[in-house]
């Protein structure tokens, strides 16, 4: 297992590495679209169709954020016309909204396109063994839900595209597919995004009020007074426990915290099994070439 983790730092080393090829293109393509700089639920939206998009989906599909911000954040879109309500709660896309999606990724696609990180033939060999495991990931019959993944699938170019493309599509599959996982692993244990998270902070030492965990997070648009009542329910369950104001995790709470964090990782590597030792030892050469070359070649353009 420590071995695929390592492999898989070095994946996520050499997808960032396509970033400053297509980030610039993309910020514009939103900008010029119209749409806010949250604009994945529109992502969410085609994910759901020909069904519409609920606020109680959209939140399944991101948990850790308040029910208050997805509903808040649909109706902004729709706003913008780039969703339409067809219901309570409930929004489909627009003509408009499509045609924003589709410029976002044609930019970012045609930017990332210019750039030759690999010869053709390792390009190819590289994606061969991506597309495998991305494979073997759809297939792989836990966790149930596979929503992260399923939304990235739905930006890939297709096999006629360059292959840092492709590359780049295949290694963001996996990596909304360890949100899954993730989710996968908490889930059982029967609490909410916001106490699991809150949990994660303590565990972490990187709070220990509900007055810090709202300040950190001011995004979830969950007040102090929400992440209080959900300390408390940990402390309910006897994983955390409160000191002199100050919440600490309990031997239980790190438990069942390290427990999600190997059930993750036996989610997310499960499907790795598909690759042979050879095939994992040439995975790992390439992707370290990959990464240097592109590194190289950004830090090339900027200077």
């Amino acid at each position: 297992m420590s071995d695929r983790k390592q492999l898989w730092t070095l994946a996520q080393e050499a997808m960032q590495a396509f970033g400053p090829f297509y980030r610039e293109a993309m910020q514009k393509a939103i900008q010029d679209s119209g749409a806010p700089d949250d604009w994945y639920s529109l992502m969410r939206a085609r994910h759901c169709e020909p069904a519409p998009l609920t606020v109680e989906h959209s939140h399944a599909m991101a948990p850790y954020s308040a029910r208050e911000r997805h509903s808040d954040g649909l109706e902004k879109l729709a706003g913008l016309e780039l969703l339409e309500r067809v219901g309570e709660d409930a929004y489909r896309l627009t003509d408009q909204g499509s045609e924003a999606l589709e410029g976002i990724f044609t930019a970012a696609h045609q930017s990332l396109g210019a750039a030759e990180p690999l010869p053709a033939g390792k390009m190819d060999e590289l994606n061969n063994v991506l597309y495998r495991l991305v494979e073997a990931t759809l297939e792989a019959p836990k966790p149930g839900d596979k929503l992260a993944i399923g939304c990235s699938r739905l930006t890939d170019p297709g096999e006629e595209t360059p292959g840092a493309v492709r590359a780049d599509q295949y290694l963001t599959d996996l990596y909304f597919f360890r949100d899954d996982a993730h989710t996968g692993a908490w889930r059982p244990y029967g609490v909410d995004g916001r106490a699991w998270e809150a949990l994660t902070f303590v565990w972490l030492g990187e709070a220990g009020t509900a007055e810090e965990l709202a300040e950190k997070l001011p995004y979830r648009l969950y007040s102090a007074e929400d992440y209080a009542g959900a300390m408390q329910d940990l402390a309910e369950r006897g994983w955390l426990v409160e000191e002199s104001g100050v919440f600490k995790v309990t031997a239980e709470g790190k438990r069942v915290r390290e427990e999600a964090e190997e059930e993750t990782d036996r989610l997310f590597f499960a499907p790795w099994d598909c690759l042979s030792e050879v095939e994992t030892a040439r995975l790992e050469a390439l992707l370290t070439e990959l990464r240097e070359k592109a590194q190289e070649m950004a830090g090339s353009e900027e200077g």
